[in-house]
């Protein structure tokens, strides 16, 4: 129904055109051709403006007990904050990722505190991990995180829209947290433990309180463009800004992260239609676009809004949030190659060539 009035007006101009052509004079038909014609296309700008106002709906807001839920409005943990807490979590299937990264951290970190978040571990997988988290060696925690009672789309792991909630909770028990995913390992090496305190002190006396590792990729080829819509913020000023990654983060527990950071970030992964655009999706990747910055037809789901709201936030220069040199403190190790190391560790094999192709010294 509201393309009626666009076909009325097309009609009425083409009729009106017609007139003056056949009646009126050579000087006269082009004069009143120029005023229709510029006319003509302003009446179709604020008739597509028109029926895009009235074909969008507005953006959808969270239900605020989701946001009391997870502690944005009244405190949820009260314990007592420790100074540096390691982060990561446990899906299910990912129970030997998640064994040898806490013996990767024990290893190179002795006595450094773990947080391992259980976000659906089946329930001997659970035992193990614990059993690993209380031996004399390991200093881990683990907690079991409940991501049920929250909107149904955060418990489909591909979108990751857990990862700033378990960040949320961890900065609620300690003042400054890396997160790492659970295929991360530290390198280590002879001052493994002195660039991670390097490090944990640098993002403790910044500005942002971020500290993150920047990729090669700009933002908007990983981003579908619908996430910017959502954001209300204009695509192109991410055209050159390098993608941080979320393997590998630090995070400052301060007013400017929980509010500027984690709060949209939180209320985004909590929204669908933020999270996950019509027509997103993960993979598909096409890297070799020209320009580079063009969206690639994959989409990074928690990622995305991450860097969305560090550049809004800081100014879209990522030197205030992100560093290449902590890429060189840490290599990933694939489902596949953790898997058979365990099981290899488990029939005690002696011969552990070829379990890392990474000389971690």
């Amino acid at each position: 129904m509201r393309t009626k009035p666009f076909l009325l007006l097309l009609t009425c101009v083409v009729m009106t055109t017609f007139l003056l052509i056949l009646f009126g004079s050579a000087g006269q038909q082009n004069e009143s051709l120029k005023n229709i014609v510029s006319q003509t296309h302003q009446q179709f700008r604020n008739l597509k403006k028109n029926l895009r106002e009235s074909n969008s709906d507005p953006r959808p807001e969270i239900d605020p007990k989701y946001l009391a839920q997870l502690g944005f409005t009244q405190p949820i943990y009260n314990g007592s904050r420790s100074n540096f807490t390691i982060v990561t979590y446990a899906l299910p299937g990912e129970l030997a990722s998640t064994v040898l990264f806490v013996q990767n951290v024990a290893m190179k970190l002795p006595n450094q505190a773990l947080l391992v978040y259980d976000l659906g571990l089946a329930e001997a997988d659970l035992h193990t991990l614990q059993a690993f988290c209380n031996s004399s060696t390991v200093h881990c925690t683990v907690i079991t995180y409940d991501l049920s009672t929250l909107p149904a789309h955060v418990s489909d792991h591909s979108m990751h829209a857990f990862r700033p909630i378990i960040i949320h909770d961890a900065l609620a028990r300690a003042k400054v947290i890396l997160f790492t995913e659970n295929n991360v390992r530290l390198k280590g090496g002879r001052n493994g433990a002195r660039d991670i305190e390097e490090i944990r002190i640098r993002t403790e006396n910044s500005t942002s309180g971020v500290l993150g590792c920047a990729t090669k990729q700009p933002v908007t080829s990983r981003t579908h463009p619908k996430m910017f819509e959502y954001f209300e913020i204009a695509v192109d000023n991410f055209f050159f800004l390098p993608m941080t990654s979320l393997e590998f983060v630090f995070f400052r527990n301060s007013p400017t992260v929980n509010e500027k950071v984690l709060l949209p970030w939180v209320r985004c992964a909590l929204t669908l239609e933020c999270l996950h655009p019509i027509g997103a999706q993960s993979g598909g990747c096409k890297y070799n676009k020209k320009p580079l910055y063009r969206y690639s037809g994959c989409h990074a789901y928690d990622a995305c809004a991450f860097n969305i709201i560090l550049g809004m936030t800081f100014g879209y220069d990522e030197s205030n949030y992100s560093n290449q040199d902590l890429a060189n403190l840490y290599y990933l190790e694939t489902l596949e190659q953790a898997t058979k190391i365990l099981e290899n560790r488990r029939k005690n094999i002696s011969d552990a060539s070829g379990e890392h192709s990474f000389t971690e010294d």
